[in-house]
């Protein structure tokens, strides 16, 4: 099987097949086993492979490199972790060693047709990858609307990756244009005619989204920065072509030339499995689609309560405190959001809890999330401009709490409307 990029066939320098193999060794044990490990019943074989290869970079990591405490931590969000770093040196090395033994064993004169298909797997790899997390960013999975906390969070005290969580997710319209950008380079590099306009358009989404990684610390960026390579690795055979058409504005013709076998169940085979491919592709963003919109139902909490809650006054065992700066147990906000609560005292203590409420009988109750054996009800009562005063016993306390309710759409951040006309602008 081939798939001609062009129809040179002349023997190769020894400097270009020497990089050639350590770019193709390397893109290929770091893209293995992905995208195979999502089909269904493969596990078992992939671990085969992953399992030994996480070893390697373990006994790697502590043997050669001395780093003692090094283990693979899973689900954590990051992919630039200790672990990771090892396994790109693990990977250089193992590169290096195929490449060498290829040169000194093998006659050939070039190796065309191994950079072939690295690069339709590459094409594959890339566009499954940018397809996914693109119809995430569709939906809002990736960058969800800022939730309470955040917003009652000052700017100062939030991460750099966490401001560019809160500004990414505050406009719906710009996280989707980004998630769409990247469906449609994804969908461009899987057919053949298009993967030229789908790598362009792939190096400039995802070099984007790399700055952003770097610049605003997001552990990806590793990743992020790999995808960015493959992306150019897919238009390495027609950057000269490109250079001559952009800035030397030549005519020239960007063609790849189809796939071509030799016999007929070759052909419906690679029918066959792209038609797979696609239709895998497919569930699984249906399923991602059915996941981000079927919030499970807590018929336990109404959606009337969320917001944060300014206390106005605290009255414990029926003696009005004064704000003191001092005092360890007075409260100073709540925030209520979808089944959760956050109390924040005076000196900036924060206490977490989940919430159950009954607007029949007009009671919630409190579950501290450190310790599931207690539960304390209140009374609440809703008056006027959005008060509420809650009112019931924690530990030996009565107390009685009037606050001010703020709902999410009251935020400067939610309540500021787009507007096409601005005699002055709106910078706070």
């Amino acid at each position: 099987m081939t798939e001609t990029i062009n129809q040179e066939k002349n023997a190769w320098s020894t400097p270009r097949k020497t990089l050639t193999l350590f770019v193709i060794f390397y893109l290929l044990i770091y893209m293995f086993p992905e995208p195979f490990k999502d089909i269904p019943g493969f596990s078992v074989v992939v671990g085969l492979y992953t399992q030994p290869f996480d070893w390697l970079v373990l006994w790697f990591g502590k043997s050669v490199l001395g780093i003692s405490t090094l283990e693979k931590i899973t689900q954590t969000g990051s992919g630039d972790t200790t672990f990771d770093y090892v396994r790109i040196v693990v990977i250089l090395i193992m590169a290096f060693i195929a490449t060498a033994l290829v040169m000194s064993i093998s006659k050939r004169k070039e190796y065309q047709s191994w950079f072939h298909l690295t690069w339709i797997y590459c094409r594959y790899y890339l566009g499954l990858f940018l397809i996914v997390y693109g119809f995430i960013k569709l939906f809002e999975g990736q960058f969800p609307t800022p939730y309470l906390g955040r917003l009652e969070q000052n700017y100062g005290d939030s991460s750099p990756m966490g401001l560019m969580w809160t500004f990414m997710g505050a406009s719906k319209a710009y996280t989707f244009f980004g998630g769409l950008m990247e469906f449609v380079a994804g969908c461009l590099l899987l057919f053949r005619r298009t993967t030229i306009a789908g790598g362009i358009m792939a190096f400039g989404v995802m070099l984007n989204v790399a700055i952003m990684n770097y610049c605003y610390d997001v552990c990806v960026k590793l990743f992020s920065t790999h995808l960015v390579l493959i992306s150019i690795f897919i238009l390495s055979p027609y950057l000269k072509h490109l250079f001559d058409f952009i800035f030397l504005q030549k005519s020239v013709q960007l063609k790849i030339e189809p796939l071509q076998f030799q016999k007929k169940w070759q052909t419906n085979f690679r029918k066959v499995s792209k038609i797979a491919l696609l239709c895998l592709c497919a569930i699984m963003m249906g399923v991602m689609y059915f996941e981000a919109y079927s919030e499970p139902t807590n018929n336990l909490y109404s959606k009337s309560f969320n917001g944060s809650y300014k206390v106005l006054t605290f009255i414990q065992n029926r003696d009005t405190l004064p704000t003191s700066h001092s005092d360890t147990l007075q409260w100073s906000k709540i925030i209520m959001e979808d089944g959760f609560m956050s109390i924040r005292t005076i000196t900036d203590r924060k206490i977490r809890f989940e919430v159950k409420t009954d607007t029949i009988a007009q009671k919630i109750s409190i579950t501290p999330q450190e310790d599931s054996t207690k539960t304390y009800q209140f009374d609440y009562k809703r008056l006027p401009n959005q008060t509420v005063v809650f009112k019931g016993k924690m530990n030996t306390d009565t107390l009685e709490i009037t606050t001010k309710q703020k709902k999410k759409s009251e935020y400067l951040l939610n309540a500021t409307p787009f507007k096409w006309i601005s005699e002055y602008p709106y910078n706070r």
